[in-house]
């Protein structure tokens, strides 16, 4: 997903700060969603003229707020929208309904942002992550097998804050996973021979995919403890907690070559495939070779 790099002024205060919404292929049902400011307040959205369960202005132009859903970006259709139900106005708080005719009739990970509109004019994006769950019930068409997130913690065995006993929490947020899984495939499109592009959605190799998005994770990772790579001492105890960056970069190196020598390999074998065809020769005519006696 693209986000600006003034996304705090869409209502975040830092980019982890962006929202992810997950549920359940093939339920119904509601989520709700908080919009923002910068500080970190609600918005009131009285501001704009929207109120509780506003969804039009007097002169008739929309005046409210709507989720928008893509797959992808860069696609030219919406996946989905919908008018979100303005439960607080003043304390910026929405409901959006969803079902399996359209918003989880697929799994993966989706694009999608709450646009405030005003008299007809959009004034305000909040993007977040839309992640659906995959379902059994799902038919093979929308589910795809699609790696879930769940899938990923449990590769790399960060599913209990208490467990990461020096961190106390979860080394990778879910927002953070979801955009590794969104870059992975990103990779595989972007990679030449431009063969079989995909979506987060549809991403058919799904051991290959969880090896990318662990090697993009650790790098990210240490990235960041490189960053505050900073050992201390205080009242005779040394702190080193982002020591092991090093560490997390070579987790990266050897997750990541995998991943990149799959991607060329198997385009190489799916090029080399591509280019069999059956030949015929021009003197070949099926009716009277089948008539010649």
């Amino acid at each position: 997903m693209p986000f600006s790099s003034v996304c705090v002024d869409a209502g975040y205060a830092s980019l982890r700060d962006v929202p992810e919404v997950t549920v359940d292929q093939c339920t119904e049902g509601v989520f709700a969603l908080t919009l923002r400011a910068p500080n970190g307040a609600p918005i009131d959205l009285t501001a704009y003229g929207i109120y509780d369960s506003s969804s039009s202005s007097s002169s008739g132009d929309f005046t409210g707020v709507r989720v928008v859903v893509k797959e992808m970006p860069a696609d030219t259709n919406p996946w989905d929208i919908v008018e979100a139900f303005v439960s607080d106005a003043q304390t910026g708080e929405i409901t959006v309904a969803y079902d399996a005719t359209r918003m989880t009739l697929r799994c993966g990970i989706f694009t999608a942002e709450a646009q405030i509109w005003e008299d007809g004019v959009m004034k305000k994006i909040y993007p977040f992550f839309y992640i659906v769950n995959p379902s059994l019930s799902a038919s093979p068409a929308n589910n795809n097998q699609a790696l879930s997130i769940a899938e990923i913690r449990m590769s790399i065995r960060d599913t209990d804050p208490t467990a990461n006993f020096l961190i106390d929490e979860l080394d990778f947020k879910t927002n953070e996973i979801a955009l590794m899984i969104r870059r992975c495939v990103d990779y595989w499109n972007e990679i030449p021979p431009p063969l079989a592009t995909y979506k987060p959605t549809n991403f058919p190799f799904r051991y290959h995919l969880s090896i990318g998005v662990i090697g993009l994770l650790h790098q990210m990772a240490s990235v960041y403890k490189m960053r505050n790579n900073l050992d201390y001492s205080a009242g005779g105890l040394t702190v080193a907690d982002t020591i092991k960056w090093q560490q997390y970069s070579n987790l990266s190196d050897k997750y990541w070559a995998q991943w990149t020598q799959w991607v060329k390999d198997t385009k190489y074998r799916m090029n080399i495939e591509g280019g069999f065809a059956q030949l015929r020769s021009g003197y070949y005519n099926g009716y009277y070779w089948s008539n010649y006696r």
